[in-house]
């Protein structure tokens, strides 16, 4: 049966580029995902699978899962609202921002291959939304051609995620048509806003979408990921005293003060929890890798060249390893570094910096001795003679919230690298795409079987 799996596969594997290649020309951007989950929607009903669809319901979202949920986001506009401990659905209702950042037209799909009963159940999934492709002008490839050059096809997603997604889909119609029977039920599921937001997966939580384990086909370049990191955005906002040059200085006293020049004690105090968090114990998942990353995004400041800026907005992102403390910790400790890093300055004692918080996202994992690992491990190694190695994820995604709010054992295995994506002329390797249908196939036959 699995020499039938494979060589339909092998059979069909000019249809399965065609296939990824028209999925990446649909554009996906986040907050347009409506004509890609169509597509899927309806691929999934010709292949004779239950379809479900659904648009998100972000009140349910939040009175569900207050800790996780995030405000929606949308690539086209830059609304994301800080909080300072929590988002909260009747903030966004507030602030009249719902107008714009909602999941009208934007819906989740479902479909489930349902097994004979008795086995085992397995959720394939991932996420349909891209990130921009601005600044075109950085591209030496249409975003949205699927281009073939040399064994790879560049576009936007190729890579992240929909690589992933569309093997994911492969392989279980290889296993319809090649008439394999399955006891458990395959679930596939494409998740929209998984882009800074992830409530498109906190939503089929919400609606009951389970299995007895999960594969998030995130690009992994076909290793697997038993954990995932962390993440806080942080905004932190530091006030200043606007004046010209010659108002700057009354006889000997400083009046004018730039929230530019204040901003030093706020990015060493950042540094300074970096540089603390890092002396604990790397994982053994992550090798020699630090467990703490802070990375300083943006700044921006001032209103004109010859005025003290009033303010100064710093913004950035912290990702943070399991084992390190829950997001909140996390939160805490960079307001606390923040207000004892800037006490030297008395300034700060009337100007305190104001610290904001624009997302989060929880580590996860789970034991690598799980049977869904030893599944996925041999199928890789019976279907392309690769030893997959088991590793700590580099990068945040849905895994989390399966894993913490689903309660379902999941683990990330999917083709693309992460070091394309995000970034203009986005690719991703046919041959690794292929053998990701190959090894996905065999995982879901030998666990559903």
């Amino acid at each position: 049966m699995e020499e039938k799996i494979l060589y339909k596969i092998e059979e069909r594997e000019k249809e399965l580029v065609e296939l990824l290649r028209k999925v990446i020309r649909i554009p996906s951007l986040t907050g347009e995902e409506g004509e890609a989950q169509e597509f899927l929607a309806s691929y999934l009903k010709n292949l004779g699978m239950g379809v479900s669809i659904w648009e998100p319901d972000i009140e349910e979202i939040f009175n569900t899962f207050p800790e996780v949920a995030q405000y929606p986001s949308h690539w086209e506009h830059d609304l994301i609202l800080p909080y300072d401990t929590l988002p909260s659905y009747e903030e966004l209702v507030k602030t009249g921002n719902i107008k714009l950042l909602n999941y009208k037209n934007r819906p989740n799909v479902v479909g489930i291959l349902k097994g004979k009963g008795g086995g085992r159940s397995l959720l394939l999934t991932g996420h349909i939304d891209n990130v921009t492709v601005e600044p075109k002008s950085d591209w030496a490839h249409d975003p949205f051609g699927a281009e073939v050059i040399d064994g790879k096809i560049y576009g936007r997603g190729a890579s992240d995620m929909k690589g992933g997604l569309i093997a994911s889909l492969s392989a279980i119609q290889s296993l319809i048509e090649a008439d394999v029977p399955l006891t458990g039920d395959v679930i596939f599921a494409s998740a929209v806003n998984e882009e800074h937001s992830g409530n498109g997966t906190l939503s089929m939580i919400c609606k009951g979408t389970t299995a007895d384990v999960a594969i998030v086909a995130e690009p992994s370049e076909n290793q697997i990921f038993v954990a995932t990191p962390g993440d806080v955005y942080w905004q932190l906002t530091v006030e200043g005293i606007p004046r010209s040059p010659g108002a700057r200085w009354e006889g000997k006293e400083m009046v004018g003060i730039s929230a530019i020049e204040k901003l030093p004690l706020a990015i060493q105090s950042l540094l300074k929890l970096e540089e603390e968090q890092n002396k604990m114990k790397p994982d053994p998942l992550y090798g020699t890798k630090n467990p703490f990353s802070c990375v300083i995004g943006e700044v921006s400041g001032g209103t004109y060249t010859t005025v003290t800026a009033n303010q100064c907005v710093l913004r950035g992102c912290m990702y943070f390893a399991h084992g390190l403390g829950s997001v909140n910790k996390i939160m805490d400790q960079i307001k606390e570094y923040i207000l004892k890093g800037t006490q030297s300055d008395s300034w700060f004692e009337q100007h305190p910096v104001k610290t904001a918080f624009l997302h989060h996202r929880n580590s996860s994992k789970i034991n690598k001795d799980h049977p869904v690992v030893e599944i996925v491990y041999d199928s890789t190694k019976a279907s392309s003679g690769k030893y997959p190695s088991v590793l700590g994820s580099p990068y945040c995604a849905d895994m989390d919230m399966l894993v913490n709010q689903g309660k379902i054992p999941t683990i990330i295995y999917g083709p693309g690298t992460i070091a394309h994506a995000h970034k203009a002329n986005e690719l991703i390797s046919i041959d690794e795409y292929i053998s990701c249908v190959k090894a996905l196939a065999l995982s879901i036959y030998r666990w559903c079987k």
